[in-house]
């Protein structure tokens, strides 16, 4: 309601009043309580600019299963309208598999006009749809959590939480779910083994690639300081190619493995298959039993989540 409209609607109610008053009725009780007061609007700087919301975000459209995740650990799930929901649903966010919560295309490739449909007044984007913020931005308010992961994992979860839960009005929330990550880290570093190596894996098609500590799955080296079996991996999105000579070569007490077919519903032959070979064997990790096969949807799918990121903490010492 504009200062005109409300003018007029206070001239319109007094006239009514002395009329009343004229006719001997009796003046109408004033009516006391407050007006309602606006939502402040909320100015959310993310990775690739500045968005700005009216309030706490109600109709929101995720195009990253991190932030989905964070959104659940936030006690916002019911402001998702719509999903990117790609090939399979992670497990851990089944109570997103459900009709209410409507598809909007991949999470590299979102469908704007399903988009468009359901109104939303927040989009969020990031890492794999990072590339399209731009032109989300030019129809949505768009913001996006993508990070770098070579400045480091805590740091990085640290900044997506927060710029969700600013947009959602819980930063008290967050606080507390990131205290939840700091004790995860502080008990995994105490488990750590950091006078052996380890090599990180990860198995697509039949194919074997290797992450070194400026990947997605570096927090091993980075956070919890075991040393790098490889020191000069190269930080690709899929990783470096490696053959089972060079793996055998370079000894890992400790092997990480991701199953990327798995994690994105693809038929494949499973990781243990695809290592399981005599050079692979040869190494001090498959010898003593220390080949750590993770969990694909979280390590690769929901990385960034901030109730993912404690789960990824625990199962990176889990049987060390």
């Amino acid at each position: 309601m504009n200062l005109i409209t409300r003018s007029l609607g206070a001239l319109t109610a007094g006239l009514l009043t002395l009329g009343l008053a004229a006719c001997g009725g009796a003046a109408a009780p004033a009516d006391t309580a407050p007006p309602a007061e606006s939502a402040a609007p909320i100015v959310l700087e993310h990775a690739q600019g500045e968005t700005t919301i009216d309030g706490p975000a109600k109709r929101i459209v995720v195009l990253d299963m991190g932030a989905l995740d964070t959104l659940a650990a936030l006690d916002s799930a019911d402001a998702v309208v719509g999903i990117a929901k790609g090939n399979v649903m992670p497990k851990a966010l089944s109570q997103f598999d459900d009709e209410k919560y409507k598809p909007v295309g991949s999470l590299k490739e979102p469908d704007l006009e399903a988009i468009a449909a359901l109104d939303p007044d927040l989009v969020i984007a990031g890492f794999r749809s990072a590339a399209l913020v731009e032109e989300l931005t030019k129809n949505f308010k768009t913001i996006d959590v993508t990070f770098d992961y070579a400045d480091g994992f805590y740091n990085g979860i640290e900044y997506s939480t927060n710029l969700i839960a600013k947009a959602v009005g819980k930063e008290a929330e967050a606080e507390a779910q990131l205290k939840e990550v700091s004790d995860a880290l502080a008990e995994a570093k105490e488990k750590a083994p950091t006078d052996k190596t380890a090599l990180i894996l990860m198995t697509s098609g039949g194919k074997v690639s290797a992450h070194g500590a400026d990947s997605r799955f570096g927090l091993v080296h980075t956070e919890l300081g075991i040393k790098q079996a490889i020191s000069d991996v190269e930080a690709e999105a899929h990783g470096d190619a490696i053959s089972f000579e060079a793996i055998a070569e370079a000894n890992p007490d400790i092997l990480y493995v991701v199953d990327r077919d798995a994690a994105i519903g693809e038929d494949g032959a499973a990781a243990k298959q695809v290592l399981d070979n005599e050079l692979v064997a040869t190494t001090n990790a498959w010898k003593n039993d220390d080949v750590i096969y993770l969990d694909g949807s979280r390590w690769y799918i929901m990385i960034h989540g901030v109730d993912n990121a404690v789960e990824m903490l625990n199962e990176s010492v889990k049987g060390l």
